[in-house]
């Protein structure tokens, strides 16, 4: 008997949390939905974290630091974090609470920030299709917390989760079909 475990990569699953979370973003800022889809958006939200943890926690035990401390905070900020703020803007426009969301400004700042900088690793290391999803998630990001302060870029936030959104379904596919030894064009690396 072997002392040493194989662990399976939940990378798929991490992707389609990422996917429906910028899909919704999108859907959101560009306006096809209203402020009444917050609360849905808030329970999906929610259901998104439990993908993006086990995405984290396989990616570190095999050893992959950067994709697994990203999939950690997309978990808690993209997921967890986004639900709770969902439901609370969905619950102020019936109370009338007064908020200050430029708050989250600075949260979504110091995340697009991190995921910017972090960005040439995708791109030196993973298929073509999680670079281009990862950069569509820094136009989407860097705008969103512009958003918050104020400056009206919604749209090009929304069109950058869109691509996000794409390319990561691209990525979950290929890595469902990869784990089961069956070959899906993501692109080589865009950095040699």
């Amino acid at each position: 008997m072997s002392d040493q475990v194989k662990i399976a990569d939940a990378g798929a699953a991490g992707w389609i949390a990422y996917s429906i979370a910028t899909w919704m973003a999108w859907a959101f800022l560009c306006g096809f939905v209203n402020d009444k889809a917050l609360i849905y958006m808030a329970a999906i939200s929610l259901a998104c974290t439990i993908p993006y943890l086990g995405a984290a926690v396989t990616q570190l035990k095999l050893g992959n630091l950067a994709g697994g401390v990203t999939w950690l905070y997309f978990g808690s900020f993209f997921a967890f974090a986004s639900a709770i703020n969902y439901a609370i803007g969905y619950f102020a426009a019936i109370y009338g609470w007064a908020l200050d969301a430029r708050i989250l400004g600075y949260e979504w700042a110091i995340l697009g920030i991190v995921l910017i900088l972090t960005t040439p690793i995708f791109a030196k290391y993973s298929p073509a299709a999680a670079t281009i999803s990862v950069i569509g998630a820094d136009v989407g990001i860097a705008c969103l917390a512009l958003v918050y302060f104020g400056v009206n870029l919604a749209a090009l936030s929304g069109w950058g989760f869109f691509v996000a959104g794409l390319f990561g379904i691209v990525m979950a596919a290929g890595g469902i079909l990869e784990g089961a030894g069956m070959k899906f064009p993501m692109g080589k690396p865009l950095i040699k």
